[in-house]
């Protein structure tokens, strides 16, 4: 009978131990399953972003095709082709405005390096030459070709840049 007790009370803390790592299991699999969920939330319009981004790129070229000389107003002038143009550039930066605050409520940023003044950093930017620049130091960012984008926090195109190097 003491036997049967002892083999009864090993029984029992077996199926306990076997019963808790179940448990420790089942939490571990639904931690998992809802970070594989989030993460396919936040990542989901990834290619859809990556094709977008060849759309703002046209429309950044857009905008700065036209000389900021053109852009000024004359008092006397109200018409005309002038008018047209600053009128056109204006839509268009107001589009843009508009589209990247729509983007960025949606996770996906644009970043310069350049605007920035940011040093080189090889997880976000792309070094497309070096080249010697007086009073910046070396590995600064001092050109960006290209500028980079971010998806919640992950970069979903590098930004294509100029390097100071000075030797």
């Amino acid at each position: 009978m003491k036997k049967e007790l002892e083999t009864k009370d090993r029984e029992i803390i077996d199926l306990k131990d076997k019963y808790l790592r179940s448990v420790a299991d089942f939490r571990n699999l639904q931690e998992r399953t809802k970070r594989d969920i989030q993460s396919a939330k936040d990542f989901a319009i990834q290619r859809f972003a990556k094709d977008l981004i060849e759309s703002i790129d046209n429309l950044d070229r857009a905008l700065t095709t036209v000389p900021p000389e053109k852009l000024k107003t004359h008092s006397n002038d109200t018409e005309g082709p002038a008018r047209d143009l600053i009128n056109l550039h204006d839509g268009l930066k107001m589009t843009e405005t508009i589209l990247m605050q729509t983007l960025k409520k949606h996770g996906l940023e644009r970043f310069d390096p350049a605007e920035a003044g940011e040093k080189f950093n090889p997880n976000l930017h792309e070094a497309t030459f070096f080249s010697p620049v007086e009073g910046k130091e070396d590995g600064a960012v001092f050109h960006t070709q290209q500028k980079g984008f971010l998806l919640n926090g992950r970069v979903l195109r590098a930004a294509k840049v100029g390097i100071v190097k000075h030797s």
